[in-house]
């Protein structure tokens, strides 16, 4: 059985796309899976388990002719099943171009020939996009109950490559925070708690490594500018520095994560390391079995209005509305997050032995 998977542009797609190769593993026993993704995804995907090859998408805004030409050249790669996992149109022809037999897909336009298999997405019954992703391993009428959570594999020679290249503390416990991602207005944990909490682990014999993306470079020195020379040499700024692949062996290499509720976080629980997750409006938010629940903690604020779940603060929006102006200029929920409670939560996720 071989069967090509195409890949939305989004990283954190990835994730649930390795749900769905479990889920294919498991009821077809032995198949080979081809997943098709932009070019720059590609470094996170290799460290995907289940993957046998990875093939080029071409952009959505390229001319029409590129997906014409990626289609005539997996004529000869003889397809079971093809698993469009975009809502764009260009790549469902790339299978129907190739011969693929059975073209599995959401209904949506331009999609009518292009895709023969097509199903319904009924966000009632699959509101996640990852139980979206598991219902293309079942038939019609399946119902998805197990939400089984992504797994990322890590090479630890790369590991030690990007330690010693990057002249990485390696004697000493390390914090790995990841302060970045694409994060709402006033629901990022302020550079202040960061650096304050980063000099009371180093006073307890840690080392923090910074992980996040280039745009968040300036947030990252903010960090670092807040602790005096001597914290300063036991804190590594590697905001955009890495590709995604070393990221995910440089995490493998620490003993505890904390990040806010964003793509690091996920990859913390994909490599099975134990997570501090920081929530603010927006509820940390996972399946999580009986074992993830104690390899993840979240902390948020003590506001008696958490969690809300919404993506900004109801404050802010009674302020907008002539509310109750006794709340202005008050901090959303995660700047009232403690440093203590963040300190206590990671100290309660690592063994004492591992910062002797």
């Amino acid at each position: 059985m071989k069967i090509l998977l195409i890949a939305d542009s989004h990283p954190e797609g990835l994730f649930n796309i390795q749900c769905l190769m479990q889920r294919l593993v498991q009821k077809h026993k032995t198949c080979h899976i081809s997943l098709m993704a932009p070019k720059g995804l590609h470094s996170l995907a290799r460290r995907l388990e289940h993957l046998d090859d990875l093939l080029v998408l071409p952009e959505s805004n390229v001319p029409f002719k590129y997906f014409w030409f990626a289609g005539r050249q997996l004529e000869t790669d003889s397809f079971d099943q093809a698993i469009l996992l975009t809502r764009n149109w260009k790549p469902a022809l790339i299978p129907w171009i190739s011969g693929v037999e059975r073209r599995t897909s959401w209904l949506g336009r331009f999609r009518f020939m292009s895709v023969n298999d097509a199903r319904w997405l009924s966000r009632k019954q699959f509101p996640t996009e990852k139980a979206q992703y598991l219902s293309f391993a079942d038939d019609h009428g399946e119902s998805v109950n197990e939400l089984p959570l992504a797994k990322l594999k890590h090479d630890p020679s790369n590991g030690a490559e990007q330690i010693k290249s990057h002249y990485l503390a390696s004697e000493r416990p390390v914090a790995l925070f990841c302060p970045g991602g694409p994060l709402n207005k006033n629901q990022r944990w302020p550079a202040a708690h960061w650096s304050k909490l980063s000099a009371e682990l180093i006073e307890q014999g840690w080392a923090v490594w910074l992980l996040a993306p280039k745009s968040d470079l300036a947030f990252c020195e903010q960090i670092c500018a807040g602790l005096d020379r001597e914290e300063q040499m036991e804190i590594s700024n590697l905001a955009g520095r890495l590709a995604w692949e070393d990221m995910v062996d440089l995490m493998a290499n620490s003993r505890v994560v904390v990040a806010q509720d964003n793509i690091f976080s996920h990859m913390a629980l994909a490599l099975d390391m134990p997570l501090v997750a920081l929530s603010g409006a927006t509820e940390f938010r996972q399946h999580l079995s009986e074992q993830v629940m104690q390899q993840a903690r979240s902390v948020s604020s003590d506001r008696h209005c958490q969690p809300c779940g919404q993506d900004s603060c109801r404050r802010d929006k009674s302020l907008d509305k002539g509310g109750d102006k006794s709340t202005r200029g008050a901090p959303s929920c995660l700047q009232e997050l403690s440093v203590d409670r963040v300190r206590a939560a990671i100290l309660s996720m690592v063994p004492m032995q591992a910062t002797d």
